[in-house]
């Protein structure tokens, strides 16, 4: 079972985990938007679709292990739109994939 570094209010090391991991989150955004539109361009198809799942994944976990919960529920939200893809269903929403990247970028500030 993973620590659950969100509970770690006041130990100096889990504040620094928390920080490097704000501080990481732009770039993270930034990748997940690439990803995104490689996706998109690539009409939805399973190889790059199933990279910018697995990115928007990787968010799900860290936010809340690091104390960002917003950041869990938007990439979550959106894991499941691109898992029904995956999975054989219709293109996820344009509109709401772009939603969910604006609120993700939101909840990292």
């Amino acid at each position: 079972m993973r620590p659950d570094l969100a509970d770690g209010d006041g130990d100096p090391g889990v504040e620094e985990l928390r920080r490097y991991f704000a501080g990481r989150l732009p770039d993270r955004l930034a990748e997940v938007e690439e990803a995104c539109a490689a996706a998109r361009e690539a009409d939805w198809a399973a190889e790059p679709l199933r990279r910018f799942h697995r990115l928007v994944h990787s968010l799900v976990g860290v936010g809340a292990t690091f104390g960002f919960p917003a950041v869990t529920e938007h990439a979550r939200t959106l894991e499941r739109l691109l898992k029904a893809r995956l999975e054989g269903g219709p293109p996820p929403p344009e509109g709401e994939v772009g939603d969910l990247l604006e609120m993700l970028r939101a909840a990292a500030q």
